[in-house]
């Protein structure tokens, strides 16, 4: 649902995600031949472990909440020195976003009077994510390193007391978010729930139907040949 009263929160770990709904907190781990030390190694292989999780338990579209923590992030802070001039901060933190070792970095520069703190993640491996749910119906409202909530920062377990907390502090979520808003509509819900009840169309039938012409054809030459 899209009005705020079904929400879902996701703590990414470095092996491992979990996810609070309804005040269940659900675990998924990530097999090494899957995702090792923040890669994606199977991309399509690491869509499916989502896709079978969320089917098995019955997890119903929402909007999501994805806290990527602390062990996920490369992060350093750079003290701004001159207020009025912030262009070698900024060379320096464009500097440590190309040295984040990801073919592709989601990256968000949170800035203060005193200081920017750079926070870089891997982006194939939160989009791979995202594109899972949302394949599945469900919407995106923010993405946040967990070191928006300092009191949270060094927790490695999802614990119910933080997913309330998440889902009560939405609106600064989506102000610090890494990534643009995706809503889930009543359309979307309805397309996954028709796409489940279609049957697959096999992509061979044309070929199958081709080759047997072409056998019709050539046998009807054989027996004109006979006669």
């Amino acid at each position: 649902m899209a009005d705020g009263k079904h929400d879902t929160v996701i703590l990414l770990e470095r092996d491992r995600f979990y996810l609070y709904e309804d005040g269940v907190i659900l675990g998924l781990n990530f097999p090494a031949n899957i995702s090792l030390d923040l890669d994606v190694k199977d991309r399509d292989a690491f869509f499916n472990l989502i896709t079978v999780f969320i089917q098995n338990n019955k997890l119903e579209p929402s909007q999501i909440f994805l806290v990527v923590s602390e062990a996920v992030c490369f992060s350093k802070d750079f003290p701004i020195k001159d207020p009025a001039d912030t262009t070698k901060v900024e060379t320096d933190s464009q500097i440590f976003i190309d040295t984040v070792p990801f073919n592709s970095v989601l990256s968000k520069v949170y800035k203060t009077a005193n200081v920017w703190r750079v926070v870089a993640t891997n982006l194939d491996l939160v989009d791979t994510i995202v594109d899972a749910f949302t394949a599945r119906g469900f919407g995106l409202t923010a993405v946040v390193p967990v070191n928006i909530y300092p009191e949270y920062g060094a927790m490695r377990e999802l614990t119910e007391d933080f997913a309330k907390h998440v889902m009560d502090t939405g609106d600064n979520m989506k102000t610090s978010s890494m990534i643009g808003e995706k809503v889930v509509t009543q359309e979307d819900h309805n397309e996954v729930s028709i796409s489940k009840a279609q049957e697959p169309k096999s992509k061979l039938l044309p070929y199958l139907i081709g080759g047997f012409v072409i056998l019709l054809i050539i046998l009807v030459v054989v027996i004109i040949l006979r006669k």
